[in-house]
């Protein structure tokens, strides 16, 4: 039996069709849409802005076979992320819905000074048969045989940018460290720009500041401080008359409205991401005491963070709750005053309908909620006859202080007609001791017990 023999390889050649062959754009009719883009709104770069458009207004309208389709433009926009380039985004889309032939721009950092996001551009437009062309490099990326060349100039472009971040950065950590602080004054409510460049106080705007403060330490809780505002039309920074709470915790706990300044509290984490980071330790922070005149001194702003502090550590006063945490409500005065000396738990205000009239009354949490398996003894406490009392007490005090006072001004006039020293810390000092000489005699007295008439009869002889 004879073996099969194979027959030789014949390949066949189908040649391309030249209507699906790459086109070559500089032969045809070109729809161009040249962009620009300056990275900062300063005068000088407006002016470089004005002169981009204009000589690429012109040179389309002078070049043959060249038809603009408009100019795409951002202003003050960095080159290290498309997020808010919205010019930039619009002329990408109109490129892909095919009303773009040809993309013309001043160089590789005009278009993108970030590597990845410039190579995914490219890519993109090319799949729609549209070309870049970068007049400072002459190139055109429809036709470079790879992307080598195109990767190395964006690299470039990169790097300019982090070196020029690593040299902004170093710049504001310098003037941190000399404690020159930078005022957001469009942000910054109770003040306004001075002559000086420095902060002054804006009449106009700092009575809402010294009313937020005043009110949280007469124990209104920030969602009233906040309905409040706005009930009144007082404006914000921005000029709103909506507040929220966050903008009031904001003012609260902002060391500037006592004159003072912490620099460096957030950091930027990455170039292209420009992520703001709170700064819990990463960097060195700095405090500048005294930086501005104040609006709060200092007494009033320390009270302020010591009550926040004790309102955030609130625990649950109720086994209903789903947290361990508890609220803070400004809603009554006697909130968070009232506790119960048989279990501890503080009382809650409740209110009652018996035939038809309103009672309002204070009554234990724990018997509230679980009876008298839990407390016993605890009252029901009338609310009229708990103001009476804090009234009464609210007088005695001062009343006492009344007495105190009068009482040192009678020091000081003795003091004044003896040639004595009469300012606060002497009459101070006198009144303690004749405080100190009273005790000393009732002492005596008690210890001397009391005088019968045969002892009176005998001390006599």
């Amino acid at each position: 039996m004879n073996a099969a023999v194979k027959a030789p390889k014949k390949v066949t050649v189908t040649p391309a069709d030249p209507k699906y062959t790459q086109k070559d754009i500089r032969k045809q009719h070109l729809r161009v849409a040249p962009y620009c883009r300056v990275s900062t709104g300063s005068e000088e770069q407006q002016t470089s802005f004005t002169a981009q458009m204009e000589y690429y207004t012109q040179r389309i309208a002078d070049t043959e076979g060249w038809t603009m389709v408009r100019l795409y433009a951002d202003e003050g926009i960095t080159g290290t992320s498309t997020k808010k380039r919205t010019q930039f985004n619009k002329m990408i889309r109109d490129a892909e819905k095919g009303k773009i032939d040809l993309v013309i721009t001043k160089s590789v950092s005009r278009f993108c000074r970030n590597t990845l996001d410039g190579l995914e551009y490219i890519r993109r437009l090319k799949k729609c048969g549209v070309g870049v062309y970068f007049e400072k490099e002459n190139t055109n990326t429809l036709y470079m045989p790879n992307e080598m060349i195109l990767t190395f100039l964006m690299s470039q472009a990169q790097a300019e940018s982090e070196s020029m971040s690593t040299n902004i950065q170093w710049g504001h950590r310098a003037r941190f460290k000399q404690g020159i602080v930078h005022y957001n004054f469009s942000n910054f409510l109770g003040y306004r720009k001075g002559p000086d460049g420095e902060p002054e106080i804006d009449e106009e705007e700092a009575p809402t500041v010294r009313r937020i403060f005043a009110r949280y330490l007469m124990g209104q809780s920030v969602g009233q401080i906040c309905r409040d505002l706005t009930a009144d039309g007082c404006k914000t920074a921005r000029g709103g008359t909506q507040w929220s709470d966050h903008t009031v915790r904001h003012i609260l706990q902002n060391e500037k409205y006592m004159g003072d300044a912490i620099l460096q509290k957030t950091f930027t984490l990455d170039l292209f991401s420009r992520q703001q980071v709170k700064n819990e330790g990463q960097l060195p922070k700095y405090y500048v005491e005294n930086a501005h005149v104040p609006i709060i001194d200092r007494d009033t702003f320390q009270k302020v963070q010591e009550e926040m502090a004790r309102r955030s550590s609130l625990r649950k006063t109720s086994d209903k709750t789903k947290t361990e945490q508890g609220k803070y409500s400004g809603k009554y005065a006697l909130g968070g005053l009232l506790v119960c000396g048989e279990c501890g738990s503080p009382y809650r205000r409740v209110t009652y309908m018996p035939h038809g009239k309103k009672r309002y009354v204070w009554r234990c949490i724990n018997r509230l909620e679980h009876g008298k398996k839990i407390c016993k003894c605890a009252p029901t406490l009338e609310e009229p006859d708990i103001h009476a009392a804090v009234t009464v007490a609210m007088n005695e005090l001062f009343r006492q202080q009344t007495a105190r006072q009068a009482l040192a001004d009678c020091i000081a006039a003795a003091l004044a007609g003896a040639g004595d020293d009469t300012s606060l810390p002497a009459v101070e000092a006198k009144l303690r001791a004749l405080q100190e000489e009273q005790m000393r005699l009732f002492r005596l007295a008690a210890e001397a017990g009391p005088r019968t008439p045969s002892t009176m009869t005998g001390s006599r002889r």
